[in-house]
């Protein structure tokens, strides 16, 4: 293992203080992409919905009919060639978007692989006598995230099926609308969505809404690879498991909050579910010190207006702190039970019941009734 600074305390406060602070500016950065993404996706859609309302105009009723009837790989040869017209268009602007997509995936993930091993470099600079040379470059680490499985799926092809998956939304909005006597107009409407409503009112809203949580879930699992590069490549023989305090982070990670781990053991590694923001934090043995910041609420502060938001909503718990220790706290318990909602609540209020007895081996949470069943006795002990 490197050399760390003698005082490992003081090391460990300054390691987790800066890795906190950056999970946040990692959680805005990736605003930004999926910011990009829907630019991305609502470019597809206007340029889809000029190109198709002029080639749907010119489609007979017998057009439109064998249209609605074709089938994704069907030979179109023996089709009317206005209807041919209109399959090459969609599959040609579905292809397009794939690759714009797996375009900007790409750029953008490299260079944030480089940011986060910047990241890391100044930060073990400042806490270990003889800096060590990470030999890995951001595209190896890239090449090596996209061959490692999320979840059990692969971070582009994710990309890609999203894409094959917009094509056919495309042609069942298409064949629900002729079958319910749309107008081109109606259709085109259910494709994209109105103006009014930012777009969120149309079918590619879920393109759009399925690849911020693919790029999320990417963004987490390339940060999480660079980082256990770095550690390895440090000899770092410990990490602890850090969650998110607030009212979005799932039981799974709340009841992983501040585990550690020997770092060469099959410990759980986020990204947990999709969307994740846990990460991973070195961990050199001692007490972690200093401050963490809570969030008790559950939806993203920034949609929270300023004049709705109790003077505790947001604030700094001891960095030792656990999610779990922050549930348990009388003064969080409005939060805590909204949480957990109220049976649950009871259950861990009296301790009968731990975060992760709520949750099954696949991350899920058990159903009441599934609680009930496998804890007979402290339901009984708790509700009578």
């Amino acid at each position: 293992m490197a050399e760390f600074d003698p005082n490992l305390e003081a090391a460990q406060q300054r390691a987790y203080d800066a890795i906190l602070r950056h999970a946040l500016a990692v959680e805005r950065n990736t605003r930004g992409m999926t910011a990009d993404v829907k630019r991305l996706i609502d470019d597809a859609g206007s340029t889809l919905a000029q190109q198709l309302n002029e080639r749907l105009e010119n489609l007979s009723p017998g057009d439109l009919a064998a249209l609605s009837r074709y089938q994704q790989g069907q030979r179109i040869s023996k089709l009317p060639s206005r209807v041919q017209g209109v399959i090459k268009l969609i599959d040609e602007w579905a292809q397009s978007l794939g690759a714009n997509i797996q375009s900007s995936w790409q750029s953008d993930a490299v260079e944030f692989i480089q940011q986060e091993l910047d990241f890391n470099r100044d930060l073990f600079d400042s806490i270990m006598r003889d800096p060590v040379t990470v030999s890995a470059s951001a595209k190896a680490i890239y090449r090596q995230a996209m061959q490692t499985p999320v979840l059990g799926k692969f971070v582009e092809s994710s990309l890609r099926d999203e894409s094959l998956a917009t094509q056919e939304r495309v042609y069942a909005t298409i064949r629900n609308g002729v079958a319910q006597g749309q107008t081109n107009n109606e259709i085109i409407k259910a494709l994209r969505g109105t103006k009014y409503l930012d777009y969120r009112d149309g079918v590619l809203n879920t393109t759009r809404n399925n690849l911020s949580s693919i790029v999320r879930t990417g963004r987490s699992h390339l940060s999480n690879e660079t980082n256990e590069t770095v550690y390895e490549a440090l000899g770092l023989e410990q990490v602890v498991f850090v969650a998110t305090i607030d009212g979005r982070t799932t039981l799974r990670c709340s009841s992983l909050d501040q585990s550690t781990y020997d770092r060469n053991s099959n410990y759980p590694k986020p990204p947990l579910h999709w969307g994740c923001r846990s990460i991973i934090a070195p961990y050199f043995g001692g007490k972690i010190m200093g401050n963490r910041p809570y969030v008790k609420a559950f939806k993203p502060i920034g949609r929270i207006r300023k004049d709705d938001r109790p003077a505790d909503m947001v604030g700094q718990v001891r960095a030792s702190t656990s999610m779990t220790g922050f549930l348990r706290r009388p003064d969080n318990a409005a939060f805590a039970r909204q949480y957990f909602g109220p049976k649950r609540y009871e259950l861990f209020k009296s301790g009968k019941l731990s975060v992760k007895q709520m949750v099954r081996a696949d991350g899920t949470r058990y159903s009441l009734s599934e609680l009930r069943t496998q804890h007979r006795k402290d339901f009984a002990e708790v509700f009578g």
